[in-house]
């Protein structure tokens, strides 16, 4: 097992793991509220380039981000593979697509 996967209690780190391109990210699964299938995403005027809008998610509005765009990736459609992960960074609920 690769050390830095350990926290220093000895407790194991969990992760969400999900590629985009040829590079693979982990998220603490801590952070994860869901991970769920694309959806109708609604275009938000004015938004970076790599936000791709906003999905309502039981009443929630939640700001969706391509992470391929983010990273400067070329765009790549959607499939049957693409799923949005919902997370939590600093008290903000986002949707990541990857």
């Amino acid at each position: 097992m690769d050390p830095s996967l350990k926290k220093q209690d000895d407790e194991l780190l969990q992760l969400v793991t999900f590629s985009i391109g040829e590079e693979e990210f982990g998220v603490n699964i801590l952070k994860v509220q869901e991970i769920i299938r694309t959806m109708e995403i609604t275009k938000v005027p004015r938004a970076p380039e790599f936000v791709e809008g906003v999905i309502n998610l039981r009443g929630k509005v939640i700001p969706i981000i391509d992470l391929r765009r983010r990273f400067g990736l070329a765009p790549k459609a959607h499939d049957k593979n693409t799923r949005i992960i919902v997370i939590e960074i600093n008290n903000v609920i986002v949707g990541f697509v990857v």
